[in-house]
């Protein structure tokens, strides 16, 4: 008698599944999972106020919000020193709306970080602001949590590559195994006939 066709099947679906459920994990990470804390501040207060903010918090940014918690624009270190400091302003009488960049570049909490990548390369900005689908301020990730975060998912697709390509080893040899089960069965089976 032969081996049945339903038992010499790998699980197959089973394998896929797993698969499946691996790579949505690690390749299925949103803006909302690497952002932090934003620091934000309203468009009225100095900048040398925001300095200040920016030196106690030890951050690169501060996004300037509306009364409603959108976005309305973005003060980075280096806008300060370039806008502000170098053009001699007064800093203690010089306002955050008066050196922000206006037009910010958002991405939605749910925006995978492939295309966060893709818009901070194409814009060649280091932040983005992360809102909700209603545009309120949630988070901000940085070119360093982008390049760890994208680290970290290049480094567990190269583990899962490397065990599923042991895996398919393991399932090559069963299949060899059973074909050759498979052949013995009908060499058998012939000389009974």
């Amino acid at each position: 008698m032969s081996v049945s066709d339903k038992e010499s099947k790998p699980p197959t679906d089973e394998i896929t599944r797993r698969i499946y459920e691996a790579v949505s994990m690690v390749l299925g990470l949103k803006a909302a999972d690497v952002m932090k804390e934003p620091i934000y501040a309203s468009k009225d207060i100095s900048v040398l106020d925001a300095a200040k903010l920016l030196d106690e918090s030890d951050r690169g940014e501060v996004i300037i919000l509306d009364d409603e918690k959108r976005v309305i624009g973005i003060v980075t270190e280096r806008d300060i020193v370039r806008r502000a400091v170098a053009k001699g302003l007064d800093i203690k009488n010089t306002k955050l709306e008066d050196i922000m960049t206006k037009k910010v570049v958002v991405v939605l909490a749910d925006a995978d970080l492939g295309m966060v990548a893709k818009v901070m390369s194409s814009k060649g900005i280091r932040r983005v602001p992360v809102v909700n689908r209603f545009g309120r301020l949630l988070g901000v990730i940085d070119a360093r949590d982008l390049a760890g975060a994208l680290t970290t998912q290049r480094d567990v697709l190269e583990k899962m590559v490397s065990s599923l390509e042991v895996q398919l080893a393991k399932v090559t040899q069963e299949l060899m195994s059973m074909e050759e089960v498979k052949k013995l069965d009908k060499s058998v089976d012939r000389i009974y006939e």
